[in-house]
Parts: structure tokens; sequence; C-alpha cells
């Protein structure tokens, strides 16, 4: 199998995951009660949601700096914010296409490598999944009593929603299908394996070499702190979901950390139905759960498309300004 032709495979099987997802997350749902729904909301929380989100690009951008320095590139967090809103903005057409674009965007505005870039990227990769560990972990000890007694419930009741299952079997049958196309050739897959171990090791070790390592740590921690708060105030637009606490809003930014990673295009369908099985914890009902997880991924959707989109206009005004100066 040719390597365009896998790789198009994984984006359709992708794509069409998050489709088959959304179908059945909302294939039950009353449409005339969620448009009530819709118009009970109060906005002021979701603007300021996406207001925020703002915070979070930039904290990412300047961590991205403090990365890309020990490679000899010294850039402003202007440029960078620009390149991670363009990447954030290809991950809605394809998946995994923000790390590829917003190393692109760098390369062709400030002249940064590309595989200097991609190393960094790999790097904040590792930070990420190691944090939202960290924090997976910290979830199981704090809501530890709520989790066993709802399992337990839902044991003796077999009450777990169909679409939770459906979407953990697909999620998992789609890793059976891409580990087969892997089997069939032995060798390609122990290189691969090996490249994705000398990848992960070569980031690790390149974070010793960070010249500001607490400014790295502080901006990772105003990094998932904002990406807290940015899930959690949007719980008080609805009067079904005001009374939640700050532990289900730290569920809610695990939930969502964990289903934005899966392998389905942009968390569709992954995402609405981990969030309303989450709320469930919380005796959150499913039509309410999968409606404050379609705000949610929404707010999220609008302030990726819009940033994005204006981050896109001045990269596009920079090039052709500096492609000017180069004609004179």
């Amino acid at each position: 199998m040719s390597k365009q032709l896998f790789s198009l495979l994984k984006i359709l099987l992708s794509v069409g995951l998050a489709g088959l997802l959304l179908y059945f997350v909302f294939k039950k749902v009353d449409w005339a009660d969620f448009w009530e729904r819709a118009e009970s909301v109060d906005y002021r929380w979701v603007v300021a949601s996406i207001i925020l989100s703002i915070v979070a690009y930039v904290a990412r951008a300047y961590r991205w700096n403090i990365l890309l320095e020990p490679l000899g590139y010294k850039l402003k967090t202007s440029r960078t914010t620009l390149a991670v809103l363009i990447g954030y903005l290809a991950n809605l057409l394809l998946p995994r296409l923000g790390e590829i674009t917003r190393c692109g965007v760098l390369n062709r505005n400030d002249k940064v490598a590309i595989p200097s870039a991609l190393g960094s990227v790999v790097s904040e990769r590792i930070i990420d999944v190691l944090t939202l560990i960290i924090l997976i972990l910290i979830s199981l000890i704090v809501e530890s009593d709520r989790l066993f007694t709802f399992l337990s419930q839902a044991y003796q009741d077999l009450s777990i929603p169909n679409y939770m299952v459906i979407a953990i079997i697909s999620v998992g049958v789609l890793g059976v299908l891409l580990l087969a196309l892997f089997i069939k050739n032995q060798e390609r897959l122990k290189g691969r394996f090996a490249d994705l171990l000398k990848g992960f090791m070569a980031g690790l070790l390149s974070l010793r070499q960070i010249k500001k390592p607490y400014a790295f740590i502080a901006s990772t921690i105003v990094l998932w702190v904002v990406y807290y708060l940015m899930s959690y105030i949007i719980v008080f637009s609805l009067p079904e979901t005001a009374h939640l606490g700050l532990g289900a809003g730290f569920m809610l930014l695990i939930t969502g950390g964990i289903a934005l990673s899966l392998p389905v295009q942009s968390g569709f369908g992954t995402y609405h139905g981990m969030i309303a099985g989450m709320l469930l914890l919380y005796s959150v009902d499913q039509t309410t759960g999968i409606f404050l997880a379609t705000l949610l991924h929404t707010s999220q959707i609008v302030a990726i498309a819009l940033f994005g989109g204006i981050a896109l206009v001045i990269s596009f005004m920079i090039r052709r300004s500096s492609g000017r100066k180069t004609t004179n």
C-alpha cells in the first residue's frame, strides 16, 4: 500500500468515524427542545470563553518561542501566535494537518527550518501528553468517590448510554484497523516504531536545552488554567448546569482533552459523547449533557475559525509586504 493511499485511508476513517459518532450521539435528540435550549443560553459566558481563548493561544505561542530559542531562533510572540492560530485552523480541515501547517507558516514568514520547527512541536506535544496524564491521575484521586459510585450504579443498572459504548468500540475498531495495516509489513512497522521512539526521546532531550525553564513551566500552567476556565465558565450559561462545582470543571477539562486527542476529526462525536457521558457523574441528564458538549465544542470551533481566519489574513499581508521589500 502506497504512503499516499494509506494517508488518504486514515483521513477517510477519521472523518467517517466522526460522522458515525455524531449520528449516534444526536439521533435521539429532540431538535425542537434543542433549539429551545439554545434560546435560553446566557451567551455572555460563551463569548467570555471565546475571548479567553486568546490568552491560551498566546501562552502556547510564547511557550513555543522558548522551545525554538535554543535552536537559534528568536521570534516575536506575535509571529508564533499567527502560526499557532493558522495551525488550529488547518486542523479543522484535515486531521493532524495543523502541526505541519504552523511549521510551514514560520518557515515562510520567519525562515525557520521546518525540521527544527517540527522537532520543537514534538517536544511541545510530549509536554502536553505528560501534563494530561498528570491531570488524569489527579482527577482519579479527587473524584474517586463519585466515579466509583457512578460505575457501580451503571454496572447494576446497565445504564451506560449506547453512544458511549459505540464511541469506545468505534475508536477500538479504528485502532485495530490501523494496526492491521502496519502489521502487513513488519519491517515498516519496526521502522516506524523506531522513528516514533527516536522522536519521543529527541523531544525529551531537547527540553534540557531550554534557556528559560521557569518561564516554560509558568506558560504551561497558564495554558492549562485558561483551558480549564474556558470550559468551566460555559456551565454557567445553562440553568441546568450552573450548579456544577470546580471538580466538574476539572473533569470537563480532562475529558475534553482526551476526546480531542483521539484519532477523530476535530473531536466531532467523541467530544460530544464523552462529555455527555462524564456529566452523568454529576446527575446531568443526557440531553443536557449533549447540549452543553455542543456548546463547548462549537465555541472552540468558532474561536478557531474567527481568530485563525484573522491570523491567515495577517500572515498573507506579511508575506506580501516581505515580497515587495525583496523586489524593491
